[in-house]
Formats: structure tokens, C-alpha cells, sequence
């Protein structure tokens, strides 16, 4: 009897501890992985498969406030597809095994973190096979696809430089930096054909806005510059105003010259004035 009690307790020991690894085992596999983003990249690629017996890959990422969530699955294997969760709110989202869809994406109004799920049809794989895939992984705002700031520099015996542009849904905003000098006259002309398209001329160390076009509906501003101070000219246009796909066109002329004697006052037609008889503006063609 006591040989028989000591074999069935070591039974339940060997029984139990097979148990705790299975279990640690399938806690491990169902912890997800965490997704990251590299610094100045709204993409990042996740690289996995899934077989007959590990079905299923799960990810969890971040995503900040005022971003869109992407998610594109690339695979060869067309009995793969990719769930979403919005794990803050406790809401599905999407699956693209009700959907056909390759591809996914949602705006974030406010700070959540969503679980994706990459997995197989049941049974739809068969054994020993390995269904390999990426997970590409966007969160992305429009100031991530803004092109770099433009340093505004000028020809010798020239007082003006001349840029060309476009602005789209996915690029609605170019900024040039400018640095003046005291005594200097800053003018701005901006020539379009979209009447959407507007610009702002902001102090950089001050922060103030010393105009903005969609407020006055002017194209065209000039100002005397007392002191030497760096400015940031913005050319813009809403989101909303861009059709997807489509692009619109801008030329920018900014000005900077010796002002006259009486300069007219900051903003008004006669500055803009003044500004042309101290050096007209280069053509636009």
C-alpha cells in the first residue's frame, strides 16, 4: 500500500509539472508581439507564418492620438487573413475573412492600443505546411508625409527667390524657413490657380503669426523688418479641399530688400508696392 500511495503521488507530480509547462508553453505563444516604430518612420514590417498547429500570430501596437492605423498583409498564401481589435475600448474592428480585403485602415481620435490577429483558415492548411507572411504596420499623421523645411537663401544682387510646388490629401502643408536681416523688407506672393491654397508667415522665436491669406484673402503681403529674426513661411491648403489622388500646383516669391524711405504700412497694397520698386518679383513662368 505505501509503494502503491508513493506511485501514484509521484504519478501526479510528473502529471502536474507536464501540465505547468504546457501551460507556460501556451501562455508563451499567445503572448503577443509588440509592435515599434524606428524614429522619423511611420512603417514597420513584422515577418512571420503560421502552420496546421500554431494557426495564428497575434501583435499589439500603440497607436497616438490624431494618427491613422494601417495594416497590409503580403502573402502568397491566400487562406491567410488579419483581425483587429481595438484592446482600449474592447471593439472589433475588422476581418478580412468576412471582408476579401488586403488592406486596412482606421483614423485614431484618441490614444488606443489595437491587437491584430494574423491566422489561417481552420483546417485550411495542410500538414507540414508553413504559410509565411508580412505584416506591414502604419501610423501615420499628415505631418508624417510633410516635406523637410526649405532654407530660403538668395542670389547675389537678386532680392528674390522663387519656388515650385504641390500640395495633396496626403502633403497639405510646405514650409520655408527665412532669415532676415534688420532694415530688410519680407514680401510674400503666392501664385495659384486654386483659390484653396493659402500662406502664413509666423515669427520662429515669438511664434506669432504676422499674417495669414486665408484669413485676409490677399495672395500677395509685405512688412518692414526691424530687427533680425528668422521666419517661417507656410504654404497650406485643407485636407478636405484635395480630392484623393489629385495634386494642386503653387508658385512662392519671397522678397527681401532694402526698404524705401517711407515704406508703406505692414501688409497693405502699398507695401506690396514698395516692394516691387525695390526689385520686381521673378516671372512665374
Amino acid at each position: 500500500m505505501h509503494v502503491s500511495a508513493s506511485i501514484r503521488r509521484l504519478a501526479f507530480v510528473a502529471t502536474a509539472a507536464v501540465a505547468g509547462i504546457a501551460l507556460a508553453l501556451s501562455a508563451s505563444a499567445a503572448t503577443p508581439t509588440v509592435v515599434t516604430f524606428q524614429a522619423n518612420n511611420p512603417w514597420t514590417q513584422e515577418i512571420g507564418s503560421v502552420t496546421r498547429d500554431a494557426d495564428q500570430v497575434d501583435y499589439t501596437v500603440a497607436v497616438a492620438a490624431g494618427k491613422t492605423l494601417q495594416i497590409n498583409l503580403i502573402t502568397r498564401n491566400p487562406n491567410l487573413y488579419f483581425k483587429v481589435k481595438d484592446a482600449t475600448h474592447r471593439k472589433r474592428l475588422t476581418d478580412t475573412l468576412k471582408t476579401g480585403a488586403t488592406t486596412w485602415s482606421t483614423p485614431v481620435t484618441e490614444a488606443a492600443t489595437y491587437d491584430i490577429q494574423v491566422y489561417a483558415q481552420e483546417g485550411a492548411l495542410g500538414t507540414g505546411e508553413n504559410a509565411k507572411f508580412a505584416l506591414q504596420v502604419g501610423q501615420y499623421g499628415q505631418q508624417d508625409f510633410q516635406p523637410a523645411t526649405t532654407t530660403v537663401t538668395f542670389a547675389n544682387n537678386n532680392p528674390w527667390a522663387q519656388f515650385a510646388g504641390t500640395l495633396d490629401s496626403t502633403g497639405t502643408a510646405q514650409d520655408y524657413a527665412v532669415a532676415m536681416a534688420a532694415g530688410k523688407t519680407l514680401a510674400v506672393n503666392l501664385i495659384t490657380n486654386d483659390p484653396k491654397i493659402h500662406f502664413s508667415v509666423t515669427d520662429q522665436a515669438s511664434q506669432q503669426t504676422l499674417v495669414d491669406s486665408a484669413k485676409t484673402g490677399v495672395a500677395k503681403w509685405s512688412a518692414p523688418i526691424a530687427s533680425a529674426a528668422n521666419y517661417v513661411v507656410k504654404v497650406s491648403i485643407d485636407a478636405a479641399d484635395v480630392p484623393p489622388g489629385k495634386s494642386v500646383a503653387f508658385t512662392l516669391q519671397i522678397g527681401q530688400y532694402a526698404q524705401s524711405p517711407t515704406p508703406a504700412a505692414a501688409g497693405s497694397a502699398g507695401a506690396a508696392a514698395a516692394g516691387s520698386s525695390a526689385g520686381a518679383p521673378p516671372s512665374s513662368n
